[in-house]
């Protein structure tokens, strides 16, 4: 009896086949594409950057284009050195190359609103080239350094920082 029913659904099917009419597809209306919002930069926190400024630096805020790269070049001379500020919103990530010719030359990074003074990212320690991503709206410093030995014999270096945000 099972057999003679699987006989006769099959038959159904293979007729609706012959006869060139095609099961009916349930019809799908794809959904319009979701429209994401264009990042917006928070404020340069310029005051609590300050805080990570040597004596005898100074702060220069890295201002460019929501995503991108910029490059920058200074000096460290003793314990003076150029301060850099980049504003970058929630989930962007911040790249950072630090090239020098010295190999007593690193770079920290920090958030600006942290005031322990704890770095995100030791140069000295993970290398050259920083990823990070941000958490939320924030402010990354990024200070180059070179270790007190060198410093308190006011020896000095050139660096080139390649800053990219995406």
């Amino acid at each position: 009896m099972r057999m003679s029913a699987y006989v006769l659904v099959s038959v159904a099917l293979l007729g609706l086949t012959a006869c060139g009419q095609e099961p009916v597809k349930p019809s799908v209306t794809p959904s319009p594409p979701e429209k994401v919002a264009p990042k917006v930069l928070p404020a340069l926190e310029t005051a609590n950057a300050a805080q990570f400024v040597p004596e005898g630096g100074s702060l220069v805020p890295l201002e460019f284009g929501t995503e991108g790269t910029t490059s920058a070049t200074g000096t460290v001379k003793g314990y003076a050195a150029p301060v850099y500020a980049v504003a970058v919103a929630q989930g962007q990530t911040l790249t950072v190359d630090f090239k020098t010719d010295s190999t007593n030359l690193y770079m920290n990074i920090s958030d600006a609103a942290d005031h322990s003074g704890a770095a995100l990212y030791r140069g000295e320690v993970e290398g050259a080239t920083a990823t990070l991503t941000a958490p939320r709206n924030m402010t990354f410093v990024i200070t180059p350094f070179q270790p007190r030995a060198m410093a308190r014999r006011n020896e000095s270096g050139d660096f080139t920082l390649t800053v990219t945000r995406r």
